[in-house]
């Protein structure tokens, strides 16, 4: 089982509670009243939880010569005239996509069609910069 800690607890040991997390590469459990429960994990270490949750779109070239990513796991798609104008339009959508879904998460997370986004959503808010997005998406 994962150590647990009180939220009162925590807040009176947080700098310990974070070098442990981070140091030790013990993820935590901090609990408040009977039922709220948070993890605290390293952010490398829930990259590497998120490894298995791939985006890869499928790319479709239009009868107009156009290129579409289909991205069926989130339900994203974008086209244009060129595979990379068509990335870079995915990418802007994902971000918008991922943000959206975190400022409205109460909402996602009970919608049976986006419970599902949930990872892939985290692994794109995870990634520091367009070039990240670009090789998640593996183009």
């Amino acid at each position: 089982m994962l150590s647990e800690l009180q939220f009162t607890e925590a807040r009176n040991q947080f700098s310990a509670l974070y070098d442990s997390v981070f140091n030790s590469f013990n993820p935590i459990i901090v609990k408040r009243k009977q039922t709220e429960q948070v993890a605290l994990l390293r952010v490398d270490l829930l990259k590497m939880v998120l490894v298995y949750y791939k985006l890869n779109p499928e790319i479709i070239k239009e009868d107009d010569g156009s290129t579409t990513l289909a991205l069926d796991s989130l339900e994203l798609y974008a086209n244009n005239s060129t595979l990379d104008l068509a990335a870079s339009d995915l990418i802007e959508d994902l971000k918008v996509y991922a943000q959206d879904y975190m400022d409205r998460s109460q909402l996602f997370l009970q919608a049976p069609n986006r419970k599902s986004h949930f990872p892939y959503v985290l692994k794109v808010l995870l990634c520091d910069n367009d070039e990240e997005l670009l090789a998640l998406l593996g183009l």
